[in-house]
């Protein structure tokens, strides 16, 4: 189990579909909560009413597997007459949520000491002075052997893990965050998994799709 953002976007549509979202988050925070998940935080983005909502969860992603996709309130239209009726769409979609700044934990350091090559004498080469470290989770290795000593060569391979693995998570906030601003503009307008209809200003479901 790790945590996971749960997000519920407009497509950047009218004020009724940003309302829709507002109930929607409502609604699935509490299936959420319902199914045995944590929630962390929620985050409203857009304006009043928002125009996508995140849900972060601690819990099993799957949970919400069936929920993934895209959801549609259907109510009467006045412009279209007594038995008109008008879709609003709004889509959810889950993304990984990247810790920032994560510590190194030494556990998961394998850390092995070799004689070091090339220039800088007999004490290079005799004494056992490079440090080769892999990071067991990732499988990311460096190795260190500027230094003459072990302690510096080794303190500087620990450095050398804790900076790429620094910007592996950069990059991959990064990746994460244009995917949920490409999710909050993208909404499928169509093959909804879930239909709403309004009663009493709360949604009711009325079909699964």
């Amino acid at each position: 189990m790790s945590p996971f953002v749960l997000q519920i976007s407009s497509g950047r549509g009218p004020v009724e579909v940003r309302a829709f979202v507002a109930q929607l988050a409502g609604r699935l925070e509490a299936l959420g909560r319902a199914r045995g998940l944590a929630l962390l935080q929620r985050d409203a983005l857009g304006g009043t009413p928002p125009g996508s909502v995140s849900l972060t969860f601690d819990g099993e992603p799957a949970l919400v597997d069936d929920e993934l996709g895209t959801h549609a309130l259907v109510h009467p239209s006045e412009r279209r007459g007594k038995h008109g009726r008008k879709r609003w769409f709004a889509g959810v979609t889950r993304h990984e949520l990247i810790a920032k700044g994560r510590a190194l934990d030494p556990a998961d350091l394998e850390i092995r000491v070799a004689r070091a090559g090339g220039p800088g004498g007999q004490r290079v080469n005799k004494v056992s002075s490079a440090v080769r470290i892999v990071h067991r989770p990732t499988g990311l290795q460096v190795r260190a052997t500027d230094e003459r000593s072990q302690r510096a060569n080794r303190k500087k391979a620990i450095d050398r893990v804790a900076a790429a693995l620094a910007s592996r998570d950069a990059n991959a906030r990064a990746e994460a965050h244009a995917q949920k601003r490409a999710a909050h503009d993208r909404v499928e307008r169509g093959a909804p998994v879930r239909v709403y209809r309004m009663a009493k200003d709360e949604l009711v479901l009325v079909s699964l799709e």
